[in-house]
């Protein structure tokens, strides 16, 4: 079984590479700063992304958490624990390899005016990046392991209060990273850089997030 706190930092690292995206953090936040000329526009945009964010993993995580606390503990066991890691590892790899080679936005993200930055990194958290299908195998882990494994000792009310607790923490703890990070980056472009930024320092790291996917899905096979 990983370390549960492996998983914590997993999400933490996680969340600290999708700050220093441009497209999911940092980029639109300059620029609302710039067209505001105000820091305080880009704080406020990268809380609304992080949030966005944010409510992507929730409508996924805490359906799958509360699925998992209603299993009774002999659905639970080891084996089946194993198989339904090796189907995520395996769902993780498609997806990987399915954004290497279709990297690109889904097309309707584009239409989402640029006022609208929650609305906008809630469909990117969910149709393009992938974050929530990247914590399934660490929220499942942290249920039903550690600390949290008394709570299919208790009543139905306390697993379901307790799960939804792992999977809304999950969430915040990957959110809060993306919004610290990005907040940071996003701040030091608008006074230091400006547009310059955007022409002499982008970096896309799409294909390297694509990437952690296989690698992840990978890993979770050699430990199954």
């Amino acid at each position: 079984m990983m370390d549960l706190r492996l998983l914590w930092l997993m999400a933490i690292v996680m969340g600290v590479y999708q700050g220093f995206n441009p497209p999911i953090a940092w980029l639109r936040a300059v620029g609302n700063g710039l067209e505001a000329r105000s820091s305080r526009a880009v704080l406020r945009t990268t809380s609304c992304l992080a949030f966005g964010h944010f409510m992507s993993m929730v409508v996924f995580l805490v359906p799958i958490a509360i699925v998992v606390a209603e299993l009774p503990a002999s659905v639970l066991s080891m084996q089946t624990i194993m198989r339904v890691g090796w189907a995520l590892s395996l769902t993780l790899i498609g997806f990987g390899v399915f954004k290497v080679l279709r990297p690109h936005h889904p097309r309707f993200i584009a239409r989402i005016r640029p006022d609208q930055p929650i609305r906008w990194s809630f469909c990117m958290g969910i149709v393009h990046c992938g974050s929530p299908v990247m914590m399934v195998p660490a929220l499942i882990s942290l249920i039903t392991a550690g600390a949290w494994i008394s709570t299919f000792h208790m009543s139905s009310t306390a697993k379901l209060a307790g799960a939804t607790m792992v999977a809304l923490i999950l969430s915040g703890t990957m959110s809060l990273a993306l919004f610290f990070t990005g907040s940071v980056v996003a701040v030091a472009v608008y006074r230091r850089l400006g547009l310059r930024a955007i022409t002499r320092y982008w970096i896309n790291l799409d294909l390297g997030w694509a990437l952690m996917f296989i690698a992840m899905g990978l890993m979770g096979l050699l430990m199954g």
